[in-house]
């Protein structure tokens, strides 16, 4: 059966690039036929009457005229929410947005099972543009998700290795300095008590899939490990969390915690799928509110 030849989807604009003088090729996300390339002609002119909806970041109904290759055209566009000036409006924001929408592209060039991923990166730009949470918690949240969603869990409440449970460190009894003797990245204070003992260790690079490790396994793996407390594995459970109410946790979470595991999350994500995120290099630390 023939594909049609025109045809209609709502879509996410990721990116664009200039095409001659006056085109200009859109890079986005639809909600039916996940990425798309197509030609907006005479967009980069004065006089265009939808230059303005098909800039990065805004969610648009197009229409499309297929071409005799991947590359097709817009014929018309309407605006359904317009998220690119707000988000553009704050640089915390933006760049967090920029990453989403690389990473969002980079998880579904390769399958037709989209529809996922192109809810959480629609739920992910409406949060940054209506300024709901602090931008880098929201990239967090996208980062766990999204990585789930495309097979790539990031954290787990299971140890990946034994399939343990990750208890609290004083149910175990156990000390973590093993985290010295692993190559932990954070050494495990001598004080008593579980805030001063690690009760996971997450390693950054691709163990097999073994992302997060208990007390026990860490030592069989000679790569670098990071050490997680109890609050901060219970932050980076809630940002994989689905349930809305996770979003109390993460708001609630100190600046370092929150720092440190969407610093974990984006060297993961990059290891994993063995792609660098070029936009993370313009990412800017968290600041404490006043």
């Amino acid at each position: 059966m023939s594909e049609p030849r025109t045809w209609r989807d709502h879509a996410l604009i990721l990116r664009t690039q200039k095409l001659g003088e006056t085109d200009r090729i859109i890079i986005m996300l639809t909600r039916d036929g996940g990425i798309t390339h197509a030609v907006a002609k005479a967009v980069r002119k004065p006089t265009s009457k939808f230059g303005g909806r098909l800039e990065p970041f805004m969610h648009t109904d197009l229409s499309f005229s297929r071409g005799r290759t991947n590359l097709h055209t817009i014929t018309q566009a309407a605006t359904l929410h317009a998220y690119t000036a707000p988000i553009m409006a704050n640089y915390d924001a933006y760049t967090c947005a920029s990453t989403i929408a690389e990473l969002a592209e980079v998880l579904t060039k390769d399958t037709d099972n989209t529809a996922d991923i192109y809810t959480l990166t629609h739920g992910a730009l409406a949060a940054l543009a209506h300024g709901q949470h602090v931008p880098q918690r929201i990239l967090t949240r996208y980062l766990a998700r999204s990585m789930n969603a495309a097979g790539w869990p990031l954290i787990g409440e299971n140890c990946t290795r034994c399939g343990n449970p990750l208890v609290n460190a004083d149910s175990q009894g156990t000390e973590n300095s093993r985290a010295e003797n692993t190559g932990a990245e954070n050494s495990a204070p001598s004080g008593a008590g579980g805030s001063g003992r690690y009760i996971a260790f997450h390693t950054a690079h691709t163990y097999g899939h073994h992302t997060i490790l208990c007390p026990q396994c860490a030592p069989a793996t000679d790569t670098p490990l990071t050490g997680l407390r109890a609050e901060e594995l219970g932050y980076a459970l809630a940002t994989a969390s689905a349930d809305p109410r996770a979003w109390a946790t993460i708001d609630a979470a100190p600046v370092p915690v929150a720092s440190k595991i969407l610093g974990l999350y984006l060297k993961t994500t990059q290891n994993l799928l063995e792609h660098p995120l070029k936009t993370a290099s313009a990412l800017e630390a968290e600041i404490p509110a006043p």
